[in-house]
């Protein structure tokens, strides 16, 4: 029973989401961000879907670098709520695997300056792969406009 009792009021001192250092982002911040990931073996079978709007590794200024470029590119659409404008942005990164492993993580990361440097990063519990298995990404970015 003492266990139990010290186990709830550790958990009352460091709740589990500042604990690792996570960051929600909400809408009205600088920037929103959610990712949805789906992970589907060679059949096209869905075997993992994960979304947060949870990160850590939150890069804001590498993160807006990266958002001025990608709005650049292509015509990413406008919409207001509640009176205020916002840009959507809205990427996909895929990847295939040809070995097995455990994904822990999904990382967004960008080149700067001749480093690949982590933009955002959705830490969670993870998942089995294996080959033929493919990651699908789609990561959307909100952020207000004038």
């Amino acid at each position: 029973m003492n266990k139990i009792i010290l186990f709830s009021f550790v958990f009352l001192l460091f709740p589990i989401g500042n604990s690792f250092g996570a960051y929600q982002t909400e809408l009205g911040d600088n920037i929103f961000v959610f990712v949805q990931s789906t992970v589907r073996n060679s059949d096209g079978t869905l075997v993992v879907y994960l979304e947060s709007s949870k990160f850590t590794n939150l890069n804001g200024p590498a993160l807006e670098s990266f958002l001025d470029f990608e709005a650049s590119r292509g015509n990413d659409p406008i919409i207001a709520i509640d009176g205020q404008n916002y840009q959507v942005i809205r990427r996909v990164q895929s990847q295939s695997f040809d070995s097995e492993g455990l994904v822990a993580s999904t990382i967004l990361s960008d080149n700067v300056d001749g480093k690949l440097t982590v933009l955002a990063r959705f830490a969670h519990d993870g998942y089995p792969v294996i080959s033929g298995d493919t990651l699908e990404s789609m990561w959307t970015f909100i952020r207000p406009v004038s």
